[in-house]
């Protein structure tokens, strides 16, 4: 600043000392200049006045005389240089602070501007941020309500398979109680009505008589007991009735649950960005599980065609060929049910090991499903995982006989990815129950049976584990028929 100053000082004083010049030898001229010369040098100053800015207040533009602060005369353009360096400085100093405080005024403004704008932006950003962050903490929650509603609905879709397989039953046995009261109800109208009375007199002594009347009572009593019975059958069928109609309301109530809040999902991931880039990453990582998944698989399925068929992958196509493959079971299985029930009724001997096809549930008292049969992170899952703590007991669910194992997975904890172990299943054991259908059971970390084992529907057979292609200890349970996927929720009972 006192550079620039001094410079500007220094230019005041060589233009000052120009004009005197020019003044001083110009003066005859001036003088025959006349009037016109004047008003047009007056006319020049009031019209650009900022190019006499360089003289002192003292000297007027004609170069006149003024008074100075001591009230002496000064001449032409003469002043102390005292006067002329205070005034030249001032006038620079305010013209500069003039200059800077409205560059400076522009400055603050366009600052506040600026300001107010990146506030804005930042309270956009912050408030976006949030939208981000509740957006994925919804759909992790909506996640979180569909694994629940998932498991609900496959409890109730085991329950209702379990009460119609039992009401089939109870209408069985009804229908046989009122076919044996049917032939009691003969037998007494062709006896006659005064049949019993027959009968005491035609006792030889007391103890003849006291004998028939005791047969008559007991034949009385079962009288009553077959009508009470059919009585308590209807009654608990008709409560069976109630109770199935109700759980298939409520599966149909968490269905529409279930499907609603696949839509906000969808409706989710396409809200956000961030969320489609996460879904984009995840199911491409899944993706390239799942393919090796379904590769491993595949062959594993290969090397046992004998038991277990390749289904291949998809959704739609392998939901299908489940159905399919259930149509089909379901004609074989009443055939077999029908056969056992005349067994029973026939009073035929029955081996122990011999299966009556009503397949059991492996964990009994643990029933805490999470995942069952169908499309899951890209890939296919068929049957149905049931979680519980490690070391505890597995069930046959059905009697037969043990046709495969594996026992050589050593890695017995949670991973993201297979350890290549028995086809992804890990430990696993495969039990064959006659007529096509076979159970296996995956992720043991114990075998308790071998191959060759014949076991009977309850027996202790392994432990549950974490081995093969599993995030945690559960049991991974599948029935086949012929090899293919049935669904198991449809065919094991829970009480």
């Amino acid at each position: 600043m006192n550079r620039l100053t001094s410079f500007k000082k220094f230019l005041s004083f060589i233009c000052a000392a120009a004009i005197s010049l020019g003044i001083a030898s110009g003066s005859a001229s001036f003088e025959n200049a006349g009037a016109e010369e004047v008003y047009d040098a007056q006319t020049d100053y009031e019209l650009n006045p900022d190019n006499y800015t360089l003289y002192d207040e003292g000297t007027t533009a004609d170069g006149t005389q003024q008074t100075d602060e001591n009230g002496e005369q000064t001449t032409d353009g003469e002043q102390s240089d005292d006067s002329i360096a205070e005034d030249d400085e001032s006038a620079a100093y305010g013209a500069d602070l003039a200059i800077y405080a409205e560059q400076l005024q522009k400055i603050s403004e366009k600052q506040k501007e600026i300001n107010e704008k990146l506030d804005a932006a930042n309270e956009d950003i912050k408030k976006e941020e949030e939208k981000q962050k509740l957006i994925m903490d919804k759909i992790e929650a909506v996640n979180d309500e569909l694994d629940v509603l998932n498991t609900y609905m496959t409890m109730l879709e085991m329950k209702i398979a379990t009460n119609e397989r039992d009401l089939e039953n109870k209408q069985e046995e009804i229908t046989s109680s009122i076919a044996d009261f049917k032939k009691r109800l003969r037998a007494m109208y062709i006896a006659g009505s005064d049949s019993y009375t027959d009968m005491v007199l035609q006792a030889d002594d007391f103890y003849d008589v006291l004998m028939r009347l005791e047969l008559i009572k007991r034949v009385a009593k079962h009288d009553d007991s077959m009508i009470d019975k059919l009585v308590k059958m209807k009654e608990e069928y008709e409560a069976l009735e109630e109770e199935l109609d109700s759980q298939k309301k409520e599966y149909e109530t968490q269905e529409e649950q279930y499907n609603k809040q696949r839509q906000e999902l969808t409706d989710l991931y396409a809200s956000s960005k961030k969320a489609q880039a996460q879904l984009e990453a995840e199911t491409k990582q899944l993706q390239k599980q799942n393919d090796a998944y379904d590769n491993e698989r595949l062959s594993f399925e290969g090397s046992l065609g004998d038991v277990l068929k390749s289904t291949g992958t998809g959704g739609t196509a392998r939901d299908n060929e489940i159905l399919a493959s259930m149509m089909l079971a379901n004609d074989v299985l009443d055939e077999l049910h029908k056969q056992y029930r005349e067994k029973i009724r026939n009073k035929e001997s029955i081996d122990e090991y011999e299966p009556d096809y009503y397949f059991e549930w492996p964990l009994p008292g643990n029933y805490n499903i999470t995942y069952g049969v169908g499309p899951r992170w890209g890939s296919y899952h068929n049957g149905l995982d049931i979680m519980g703590n490690h070391g505890d007991p597995v069930h046959a669910c059905e009697s037969g006989v043990v046709i495969r194992t594996n026992t050589t997975c050593t890695h017995d904890y949670g991973k993201s990815e297979s350890c290549g172990c028995g086809g992804g299943y890990g430990n696993f054991i495969i039990i064959d129950h006659g007529n096509g259908f076979i159970t296996l059971y995956g992720h043991l970390s114990a075998l308790d049976v071998t191959v060759g084992d014949r076991v009977k529907s309850g027996d202790i057979i392994g432990r549950m584990g974490s081995t093969g292609h599993s995030t945690g200890d559960h049991l991974h349970l599948e029935i086949r028929y012929n090899g293919y996927v049935l669904n198991p929720a449809y065919y094991v009972n829970v009480r």
